[in-house]
């Protein structure tokens, strides 16, 4: 079965350099507890409001650290339904907030 090609949902280029919408700084949010740095003495306060649409995409690319870290965690033998607890790594994909 082949799938349907996929319409595009917006009709122009993304605006990179934008101010994050309430919805994205949330997304960014969500991120920062997966990524662990909700530890950070500046979550939620600081994370995403002074990053752009752009940096915000990378930043929540970097999410994929969580999902990583749980399936090496039930490969070392953990339950499948233990909590991975991430520690904010500290590097430079901070470095923005």
């Amino acid at each position: 079965m082949t799938l349907p090609a996929v319409s595009l949902m917006r009709a122009t280029d993304p605006k990179e350099d934008a101010a994050l919408s309430e919805f994205q700084s949330e997304m960014v949010q969500l991120a920062a507890v997966l990524n662990g740095d909700h530890f950070l003495s500046s979550f939620p306060d600081e994370v995403g409001k002074k990053m752009t649409v752009k940096q915000a995409h990378e930043y929540v690319k970097g999410a994929t650290r969580f999902i990583r870290a749980s399936k090496e965690a039930v490969k070392l033998g953990a339950d499948k339904s233990a909590i991975v607890d991430m520690r904010s790594s500290l590097t430079t994909r901070l470095r923005n907030l």
